[in-house]
């Protein structure tokens, strides 16, 4: 009878681990749903926030990914950046580029960061730029926006690429501040542009991070200079300098413009990266110089023997 018994308990409790298991399953499926449903959302909001950003301006810094998008939500970030990338690209001809940190010019700046040189940090800020083929990024095709008005942000687009181009084609790619007040002058915008008074607008180019502003002080003197911004170099860069200055110079352009352009702003050519290697070959095809010395040896060990 207890054999019987314990039978028919095993085919009782055998229905029940089927039953079981499936709960299992289930429960499993859909963890892994609300898994793949909160990281496609987390996408969307990083995907969102980037366009916000960048809308105003501003750079999509880590912290904010970190505070407003990610917040309570474990997944990762390389993952979610990865996928947001993605629909950037697809669906908004975009994608997020790693913002250059602020170069240190001052003394202090330098010393502070020889300290912190060994822990490299993961890219804290990143800014959107077009993924469109060069044949697409026509005026016609990417106008400017529409923050103010198309007219107004067509100007100050203008001014903050003539800005970064006056600040790059200086010497050590820095300018004081009372010599660009004078160039200024001779665009006659030192004192207004169209947007606002030029005090004002420097400031909003050094904010959403086009130009820098570096002022050094050493004892009771103070010296204030400009340098291209993260923001500049990524978003105008050398590529936009040279358009600018070609198209001043226009048809009475001098033949050898763009190789004296591509000097002061220190690009690296593929003629100069080829002239480079002529001249490491001819380097270690220069014979040694002998001065007689291994041959007086030579002769002086024949006659000892």
């Amino acid at each position: 009878e207890e054999e019987v018994t314990q039978n028919t308990q095993r085919r009782r409790r055998a229905p029940l681990s089927d039953d079981s298991e499936d709960d299992e399953e289930r429960v499993r499926d859909g963890m892994e749903v609300d898994q793949e449903e909160s990281q496609d959302q987390v996408v969307k909001k990083m995907v969102r926030y980037a366009l916000a950003c960048e809308y105003q301006r501003l750079p999509i810094k880590r912290t904010g990914i970190a505070e407003k998008v990610m917040s309570k939500q474990r997944v990762p970030f390389r993952r979610v950046f990865e996928q947001a990338q993605k629909q950037l690209r697809a669906k908004f001809g975009m994608e997020m580029v790693e913002l250059p940190v602020k170069e240190k010019i001052t003394m202090k700046d330098k010393r502070s960061a020889q300290k912190v040189k060994g822990n490299k940090k993961p890219p804290s800020s990143y800014i959107l730029t077009t993924t469109l083929p060069q044949e697409y990024r026509s005026p016609g095709i990417i106008p400017p926006s529409i923050i103010g008005s198309s007219d107004e942000e067509a100007a100050y687009t203008g001014l903050c690429t003539m800005v970064v181009a006056i600040i790059a084609l200086s010497p050590g790619k820095s300018i004081p501040d009372s010599k660009l007040d004078r160039y200024l002058a001779r665009l006659n915008a030192n004192k207004n542009m169209p947007m606002d008074k030029t005090e004002n607008v420097l400031k909003k180019m050094s904010m959403q991070g086009y130009i820098t502003k570096v002022v050094d002080r050493t004892g009771d003197e103070e010296t204030v200079d400009w340098v291209v911004g993260p923001r500049g170099k990524v978003e105008i860069g050398n590529r936009a300098v040279l358009g600018l200055v070609k198209e001043v110079y226009g048809s009475s352009a001098p033949e050898d413009l763009e190789q004296r352009l591509t000097r002061s702003l220190g690009i690296v050519t593929a003629e100069d990266l080829m002239n480079r290697e002529d001249e490491e070959l001819d380097e270690d095809e220069v014979p040694e110089v002998s001065d007689g010395s291994d041959t007086q040896r030579r002769q002086s060990g024949r006659l000892r023997q």
